[in-house]
């Protein structure tokens, strides 16, 4: 199981309600990078995450 976006983003210190903002105003990694003081590599990686698997990845048995 993929932790969930929600859980990335508090681990690195970002608020997960910005960041999800900052992706609907289509900022760029290096806006956002600079306004929640991570490299731009970690909000990039996030998006990804983001784009690929939303905000949660749950992952079971049918």
């Amino acid at each position: 199981m993929r932790e969930s976006l929600v859980d990335l983003t508090h681990e690195m210190g970002i608020d997960f309600d910005k960041f999800v903002e900052g992706i609907a105003k289509d900022k760029s990694d290096m806006e956002m990078a600079q306004e929640f003081g991570v490299p731009e590599g970690t909000v990039s990686h996030l998006k990804n995450h983001f784009f690929r698997f939303g905000i949660n990845d749950v992952q079971g048995q049918d």
